[in-house]
Order: C-alpha cells, then sequence, then structure tokens
C-alpha cells in the first residue's frame, strides 16, 4: 500500500482520549499523520500549485516539486538520526524552508517546537530547554541572536543554519518514501509557546489529530477546495498560520501564498492582487492597520476574511467592510484549541451580528460557573471547551493542567455567554476584565464608543487601581489628528455609555513619552499587560 493510499478511514480511538477529548461526534479522517496529508495531496494533484512565497524574487512551488524538498529534508533527518518522539526548534519566520522542515519532521514523527526569531535570547534560551529539544534549526538573520543563546546553555547543542541544511539536503540520496505510516494520530506533533502575561511562557502540546481535525473543521466550515488560495500574513511560529491558512488550505487541496516576515502589511492588497488570494486570516488590529493604510484594493479576490485573537470592534469591522467591500467571519478559539474553536456563520448574509459564532463539528463549548455547572442562556461565565482539537497538556506544568483541563474541559480563562440561539459572545480574558466597585466592566464595551469617534485609530481600556473602587478605567488612544483633546473624547462618551462605565483618564498616545503606538504582539494583539506596566511606570506615580 503507497503512503498515500487513502482508501481507509482513520477513526481516534475514544478509549485513549484524554476526558477533555472526548465527544460524542465522531472524527473520520483519511490520513493519521500531517506528513501522509501533504504526499495524499500530492499525490493526487502533483503539478498543481502549492506554495507561493513572495519576496525580492517569487518563489513558486507544485505540489510534485515540494514534495521533492520534503523528502529531501527526510533523508537529511534519517541519515543524522533523528528519530521520531525528537523536537527539534525552529528559529525561522514564515518561508518555504520553515515549510518544508515542518511537513518533512511531522511526516518523520519529529515535534516541531517554533520559536519566534524575534525573541530577545534569554527568551529562546528558556524554551530550548523547557521543550528539551535536541536540535536547532536557524536561520541567518538570527545568527548574532543564536550565539548567545549557545554561549547561555549549559550543555552543547547542534545549531544548524537552515540554508545551508537545506542546500545540503538536496543532494542527499532521497528514497521513495519514509516510514510516515509509523506516526499515529495521537503521536506529539508541535508545542507552541504562548506568552502568559506573568511569568514564564507555556508550551502547549497539540498532537497530529489536533492538527489534522481544526484544519479539516476550517476547510469544510467555510468550503474550501483546489482553488482556495489562502494568503498567510500571520507567523507560524503560532498556531494561526500554520492551521488556517496552511493546514486547513491543503487538506482541501488548495494553495497557500506565504508572506515573509519582512514584508509587512503594507503590500496585503498587492499581494491579493498578484497572487490571486481567495480567503485570509488576521487579527482585529490588522483590519484597522489596513484601514489606515487606505491602499486601494482594486481587483481584490478575496471572497472572505477570518478574524479572531481578541474582540473585534462592531464599528471597525463596519468600516472594513464598507470600505474594502469583503466580509469578515468572526471565530474564537485559543492555542489550546489547536486554533479556532467557533465561527460565525459562513455566506456573508447568513452570520449574525456581534457573536463569535457557534462551535466546529470537532468540539463542544459550554459556559460554565466557578462550581464548573452550566449557566443558562444570557448568563455570563467562563467559555470552556473539549473536542478533538483540545490540546494535550501544558508541556511540563502538572498543576496547571489539573487547573485548565478539569472535569473534561478545558477552562479557557476567558469570559462570555451563550444566547439563546446558540451562539456564543466572547466578552474578555479574565486578566483584561476591569471590576470597578464591584461591577464587571469589559475593556470592549468602552473601545467599541471610542471607535466611533472619527479621529480614533486605535484604542484599548484597562483597569488601573484606584483607592477606594479597586480600580477605575484608563483608555489609550492613537489619533489621526493629535488636536484632540481628551476632555474632547471625555465628552463623546456622554450619553453613549453609562456613567460608570466612562474612563476617568485617557492618555493619548501621540503626547506620551517612551510609547507611540499602541502594542502589539508578533500577531498583532493588543497587549493589554504592557499597557499596565507603561501606565504603572510613568502614570501612576503622577496620580
Amino acid at each position: 500500500m503507497s503512503s498515500a493510499d487513502t482508501s481507509n478511514k482513520i477513526r481516534p480511538d475514544k478509549t485513549k482520549l484524554l476526558p477533555h477529548q472526548r465527544i460524542e461526534a465522531d472524527l473520520v479522517l483519511e490520513l493519521p499523520n500531517v506528513g501522509l496529508l501533504f504526499k495524499s495531496k500530492a499525490q493526487k494533484t502533483p503539478k498543481k500549485v502549492f506554495l507561493i512565497a513572495p519576496d525580492v524574487v517569487d518563489e513558486t512551488y507544485t505540489y510534485e516539486a515540494f514534495l521533492r524538498w520534503i523528502r529531501a529534508w527526510e533523508a537529511w533527518f534519517g541519515n543524522r538520526g533523528v528519530r521520531k518522539g525528537t523536537r527539534i526548534n525552529l528559529i525561522i519566520h514564515n518561508s518555504s524552508s520553515f515549510v518544508a522542515i515542518y511537513f518533512a519532521a511531522l511526516g518523520r514523527g519529529i515535534t516541531v517546537v517554533p520559536i519566534n526569531p524575534n525573541l530577545a535570547p534569554d527568551e529562546m534560551v528558556y524554551i530550548i530547554k523547557d521543550s528539551r529539544s535536541e536540535l536547532i534549526l536557524f536561520e541567518k538573520s538570527v545568527s548574532k541572536k543564536v550565539e548567545q543563546v549557545q554561549m547561555a546553555l549549559a550543555y552543547g547543542l547542534p545549531f544548524i543554519d537552515d540554508e545551508v541544511v537545506g542546500k545540503e539536503a538536496t543532494r542527499e540520496a532521497v528514497p521513495e518514501d519514509t516510514d510516515s505510516r509509523q506516526v499515529g494520530l495521537l503521536d506529539e506533533a508541535v508545542i507552541i509557546y504562548t506568552s502568559g502575561t506573568t511569568g514564564n511562557p507555556k508550551g502547549v502540546v497539540l498532537n497530529h489529530m489536533n492538527l489534522l481535525a481544526d484544519a479539516k473543521a476550517i476547510a469544510e466550515w467555510f468550503n474550501f477546495n483546489e482553488e482556495t488560495r489562502a494568503l498567510c500574513v500571520l507567523p507560524m511560529f503560532h498556531n494561526n498560520g500554520q492551521v488556517v491558512t496552511l493546514l486547513a488550505p491543503l487538506y482541501a487541496g488548495g494553495s497557500t501564498i506565504i508572506t515573509k516576515s519582512q514584508t509587512g502589511l503594507w503590500p496585503f492588497w498587492d499581494l491579493v492582487r498578484a497572487h490571486k488570494a481567495t480567503w485570509t486570516s488576521i487579527t482585529p488590529s490588522i483590519l484597522s492597520i489596513l484601514l489606515q493604510y487606505r491602499r486601494s484594493h482594486e481587483g481584490s479576490t478575496l471572497k472572505g476574511i477570518i478574524c479572531g485573537g481578541q474582540v473585534l470592534k462592531r464599528t471597525v469591522q463596519e468600516n472594513f467592510e464598507k470600505t474594502f467591500g469583503v466580509p469578515v467571519f468572526e471565530g474564537y478559539g485559543l492555542t489550546e484549541t489547536t486554533s479556532f474553536a467557533c465561527f460565525n456563520n459562513n455566506q456573508a448574509e447568513n452570520r449574525v451580528a456581534e457573536v463569535v459564532g457557534r462551535s466546529l463539528p470537532t468540539n463542544e463549548m459550554a459556559i460554565l460557573d466557578p462550581e464548573g455547572k452550566e449557566v443558562g442562556p444570557g448568563m455570563e461565565g467562563e467559555i470552556c471547551i473539549r473536542g478533538y482539537n483540545v490540546a494535550c497538556e501544558y508541556l511540563g506544568l502538572p498543576e496547571k493542567n489539573h487547573q485548565a483541563f478539569a472535569n473534561g474541559w478545558f477552562h479557557s480563562g476567558d469570559y462570555g455567554f451563550k444566547d439563546e440561539q446558540g451562539y456564543y459572545h466572547f466578552l474578555c480574558r479574565h486578566d483584561d476584565l476591569i471590576i470597578k466597585g464591584g461591577e464587571n466592566i469589559y475593556p470592549a464595551e468602552i473601545e467599541n464608543v471610542l471607535f466611533k469617534h472619527p479621529s480614533v485609530l486605535e484604542c484599548a481600556a484597562i483597569g488601573v487601581p484606584h483607592p477606594l473602587l479597586g480600580e477605575d478605567i484608563c483608555v489609550f488612544v492613537l489619533l489621526d489628528d493629535a488636536r484632540i483633546t481628551d476632555k474632547e473624547l471625555k465628552e463623546f462618551f456622554s450619553g453613549r455609555i453609562a456613567y460608570f462605565k466612562q474612563p476617568q483618564q485617557i492618555l493619548i498616545v501621540n503626547r506620551l513619552d517612551g510609547i507611540n503606538e499602541i502594542p502589539k504582539g508578533p500577531t498583532k494583539k493588543i497587549l493589554y499587560r504592557e499597557l499596565k506596566q507603561y501606565y504603572h511606570d510613568h502614570i501612576a506615580k503622577d496620580h
């Protein structure tokens, strides 16, 4: 039987699943691992374009050509004794090299642990040690950082330039196939490190079932097919870039356009036009950035934009769709749910306003109270998820695992509610909730009002210490007209939101020292904790 044979359907053995991965619905897959998924598509449509990597010179690979590169990397791993179960770090920006190594490693049962190349050396050292990786592949641009990382490690590890190895790998004796059939659904696939609000990042362990289940669900939800071309602008060292714009279109036999790290968002519409992108996945902050650029979208081929990662402000969505004519489909998920766990309805005319949608077929969701009991429609509580796309564990954190994966659910730490129609509403992260005088106030309530002001480009509300109320409200605002005053912005809230929810402090970023924008992470999520730290360091002492 060839390694791309898909005649036998694959179902996970539910008795071997973790309690928080078991649901009543069945998961039916064609293949047991991500490596074989690629090979099956390459066998079916070898001449079809699989990957486009625009840079100074466009790289374009058919499925057939990319399979040869993957097999070269598989041979390189095999000839150097990199066995199934080995963990490797990739310190590589979005590139064809990242993708080739990714599929080759997963096809051999090697665990991929990506590291953000923009991290500081000490942060890289922590992830390398915590993941117990045995091989580090890096790109030339981070060579100086890598030298510092090597010096900081108390033990020797092979650090290898991916470009050098890539050329070497192409000269390897490439076998017709590898032992991809030895890799099963429940084998470890990737470990994604999430940035915590405090302390060190946590390694989220995902297996092949997680990746395949979420990719299948997303592809089927949005009717991806062989004509789908997904534009990947989010980093592949996080799960959204890997799953939504690489594995989901691959599951449908489509193509991916992967932007280099240096590309940025300025040429977004140029890339869409040049390569006929039909879908992309971005965060709400990127919608705001594209609105600020106001570049021409004439000739756009986008059918839709998948959006998640933080609260999508309704004003931003409406302005974006009015300006660019592309529907935005909001969803909700976390690294711990591989990527998305629910979506708004497909087809623009079927969307429901102000919801993150219904649960995907691969998982179940519920709103639970602090005692772990499900609450009724309209009642707020913690968003909890279980299913085939829910992560196995946090690496090496038994106490955290006991808390987060309790009673057969993954407890997200996010607030939300489910309405009478079964749609889920996301309110905010537990850590971002503002509690003023005993009243729960969600940052999005305040931000949604302020976004309606014509001069507000971006804003973020945080809770700050108050001696009597516990917390009060402070909003950081980025303006396109710096003549607007904080007094004018405060007056804008009058009649639009309850008085106790109106911010007592409005800080205009355009005029602050030591900060010139709303801080964001690599996926363009607003970093509320950095705003709280800035407030503590620069503002609190004067109040």
